[in-house]
């Protein structure tokens, strides 16, 4: 005895389902930017190693959360002239006062489950 199924798919439906996913994620995937963003700015902010003078290279660290493309970049950075030298590693400090790869890196977990969460894995 043999059993026939058959399964007919409309591929113009799929193909507009799966167009209309794109900027749902990307709107998604800029929220992550954006929140994984401000995140490593607050605990570069309040983790660095220096001593304050001015407050200009703490209150100068700042992140951006924008789409080259298809890639969503995420980084954070100093916007005062002198903020690469409190990052350098052959700086007389050895970098010991660099902050932006440890904020970076502080934020590794909260990036991986909101990409979770909004692919839904």
């Amino acid at each position: 005895m043999s059993t026939n199924i058959d399964i007919t798919i409309d591929g113009t439906q799929v193909i507009g389902n799966l167009e209309a996913m794109v900027p749902r994620l990307q709107a998604g995937l800029s929220v992550v930017g954006q929140t994984v963003g401000a995140k490593m700015q607050s605990y570069a902010q309040h983790n660095a190693k220096w001593t304050d003078r001015t407050g200009a290279a703490r209150g100068g660290l700042s992140f951006k959360s924008a789409w080259q493309g298809n890639v969503l970049d995420i980084s954070i950075m100093h916007t005062v002239d002198y903020g690469l030298w409190l990052e350098v590693r052959n700086f007389p400090y050895a970098g010991r006062l660099a902050i932006l790869e440890e904020a970076r890196d502080s934020q590794v977990d909260t990036f991986v489950n909101m990409i979770k969460t909004v692919l839904r894995i």
